[in-house]
């Protein structure tokens, strides 16, 4: 099986934490969140994982896993229940990296977009190719043009959800973000 390199200091590299951190969980707290797309994940990457795993028994490492695992369930739920009163939505993932919320939140009828930078595109493309009513798409977050990609009929709903991104932008940014979006 390839593996697909992701180097330190990359714009990549944002994507490891989070996935090591779902993965960890997964591992620790099996019956509290199962996520087996993370497991599939991480045999696929070649990244240098012995920093995190040093610190994977420390309570701060936990928590961080935790918190990025429950995080994403918080995130689910809620797109889950849009989608009973909305089922036809477009489902947008602001900053998707290799997180597949939308893919697991899937009703078999939404329409699911996952955006992120270029370069975070091109590998997931690889390690998580875009299902049959799904598209990965390359846009900044700061180009308003994304919005144009994922243009749906207003009468079908979205629900858009952003996990881990706005660390990346300044407050002004966002509220460009949120401006753009309404």
């Amino acid at each position: 099986m390839e593996k697909y390199r992701i180097e330190r200091n990359t714009v990549q590299e944002t994507m490891v934490i989070p996935l090591y951190g779902r993965w960890l969980c997964s591992k620790r707290f099996p019956t509290l969140f199962a996520d087996a797309s993370a497991a599939r994940l991480m045999e696929k990457i070649d990244y240098d994982f012995s920093e995190l795993e040093k610190r994977s028994d420390s309570v701060v490492q936990v928590f961080g896993a935790l918190e990025t695992a429950m995080r994403q369930s918080d995130i689910a739920w809620e797109v889950r229940d849009y989608l009973k009163e909305h089922p036809r939505a477009a489902v947008i993932n602001l900053g998707c990296g290799l997180d597949d919320t939308g893919r697991a939140c899937d009703n078999g009828m939404c329409r699911i977009y996952n955006i992120d930078l270029p370069d975070v595109i091109e590998l997931r493309d690889r390690l998580l190719p875009p299902g049959e009513r799904e598209k990965n798409l390359a846009f900044d977050l700061k180009d308003p043009r994304w919005m144009d990609a994922v243009r749906n009929d207003p009468d079908d709903g979205v629900v858009l959800f952003a996990a881990g991104v706005f660390y990346y932008f300044t407050t002004e940014e966002v509220k460009a973000l949120v401006t753009g979006i309404a």
